[in-house]
């Protein structure tokens, strides 16, 4: 197994802002080159215990929708649903349940001890995005204290071992750095991070690439990654196919121009709907995984539609049934928790 850290952020950015602030000598275009190195690691998930995707699904369908009204303390009924699924194993149920405890959507006796247990436990079997969660608390001032700027050792600990959203936030470091002469260096590292990062699902990470793909006359390309932006839940890559598919776009219009020679009213009224919901709907974090089923990249044809994406469907349909308590206590038992708030029994 490769080093798990090769340098951390740190080091990577005061190496870049250095180089720019004594003109681009202190290190060689070799050494920044190494120091800059980043290679794609997919994140693997754990299986999920099917048990616990029943409390999961349950609460989690609940939890959205009280997302436009709910308040403070108005999730604490479906803590016990994501503590105890979290406790066998269920690896959604501990990153949702922290984000609600961290939000105070979840009133808890004290809410950062929880989180911070949480993702303790995350660690064990899914470290990069426990890795990632330190980042994001410790950035903010929330659980244990580090040493100056020590959380971007956990980014980038984080982005090596696969997680999307270090991956995106360190591509985005990287173009921030103001140093013409590591441009071409970093550009190679920021577009094999953002890449990466698309791949597993980060809609930011979408466009940026596409974007890149784009300018360099990479159409193809840039047609391929925005739709896989559609698919991770962006709205904004579901507009640039929207336009190209509209109407012919003049080859000397830089922003929408994609190589596209064939207006499709069809595809860009779908793509306009589906825009339409995610835009919306952002609130939700709506993916779209089901694209190729309603609007296919060409040459394929079009199959028929009923106008809506499957998350949606989910989400204007029934509740998932309330798990038995039956069950509740089975699963609770097994690790040791009250079935009745999911935490741990008090001895």
């Amino acid at each position: 197994m490769k080093k798990l850290i090769k340098k951390t952020l740190l080091s990577l950015i005061l190496i870049s802002t250095s180089a720019c602030s004594n003109g681009g000598n202190m290190y060689s275009e070799t050494e920044l080159k190494k120091m800059l190195d980043f290679d794609c690691v997919i994140e693997q998930k754990p299986a999920i215990p099917q048990e616990t995707e029943l409390l999961y699904n349950y609460a989690h369908y609940q939890d959205l929708h009280r997302l436009w009204t709910g308040k403070a303390g108005d999730w604490n009924d479906l803590a016990k649903y994501y503590r105890i699924a979290a406790a066998n194993g269920n690896y959604k149920a501990n990153g949702r349940l922290q984000y609600l405890l961290y939000s105070n959507r979840i009133i808890a006796e004290n809410n950062k001890k929880e989180v911070i247990e949480l993702n303790e436990k995350l660690e064990k079997i899914l470290p990069a995005t426990a890795y990632f969660g330190y980042y994001f608390y410790l950035k903010k001032g929330y659980g244990v204290k580090t040493i100056l700027m020590g959380e971007l050792s956990y980014l980038r600990r984080a982005a090596d071992l696969g997680n999307r959203d270090a991956q995106y936030i360190i591509a985005e470091l990287l173009r921030r750095v103001k140093d013409k002469k590591s441009l071409a260096i970093r550009n190679e590292v920021w577009v094999k991070l953002f890449k990466c990062s698309s791949e597993q699902g980060n809609k930011d990470s979408s466009i940026p690439l596409a974007l890149d793909y784009q300018i360099d006359g990479k159409y193809a390309e840039a047609v391929k990654i925005f739709h896989e932006g559609v698919k991770n839940g962006s709205g904004k890559a579901t507009n640039f196919l929207m336009r190209a598919f509209k109407s012919v776009i003049p080859e000397n219009d830089p922003l929408y121009y994609l190589g596209i020679k064939t207006a499709d009213s069809e595809r860009a009224i779908r793509y306009e709907m589906i825009k339409t919901y995610l835009s919306r709907n952002e609130f939700l974090d709506p993916k779209v995984p089901d694209l190729d089923e309603i609007v296919p990249l060409p040459p394929a044809k079009l199959p028929a539609w009923d106008g809506k994406i499957a998350f949606q469907r989910w989400f204007e349909g029934p509740s998932p049934e309330k798990p038995s308590d039956e069950l509740m206590k089975k699963l609770a038992e097994k690790a040791g928790l009250d079935w009745q708030t999911g935490l741990p029994l008090k001895k």
